[in-house]
């Protein structure tokens, strides 16, 4: 079959194609790093301490997989080192906002891994 048909079949589009060339990227990410995604995944697993959290934010976020720090947040959400942390990125959030300020995504993660230190 021709690979330009199958392509035009399944209805991709040049951002559909951008997706998948994402989620390749993350596939590829989980192959070269097992035993992060592990730890990703895993609540409550003794080897993710808070310097771990602030690595594994930091690389997340040097890939552009921000959804994927999402997870790792709400994952580890109970871990004693991520108490307050939801509430105070909420709060910076909501005074920055008011104070007309915009922070990015790079802010954002600066200002997280900052309160991991």
């Amino acid at each position: 079959m021709n690979n330009k048909k199958n392509v035009t079949e399944r209805g991709n589009t040049k951002m559909s194609l951008k997706r998948d060339k994402q989620i390749i990227n993350f596939l590829k990410w989980i192959r070269s790093y097992p035993g992060w995604w592990y730890l990703i995944c895993t609540p409550g697993d003794e080897h993710m301490t808070i310097s771990m959290m602030k690595k594994l934010i930091e690389n997340l976020a040097e890939k552009g997989f921000y959804e994927i720090i999402f997870v790792l947040l709400m994952v580890h959400r109970n871990a004693d080192f991520m108490k307050n942390v939801p509430e105070i990125i909420l709060l910076e959030m909501i005074i920055s906002n008011l104070n007309g300020e915009v922070k990015g995504k790079e802010q954002f993660v600066r200002d997280l891994t900052d309160l991991l230190t």
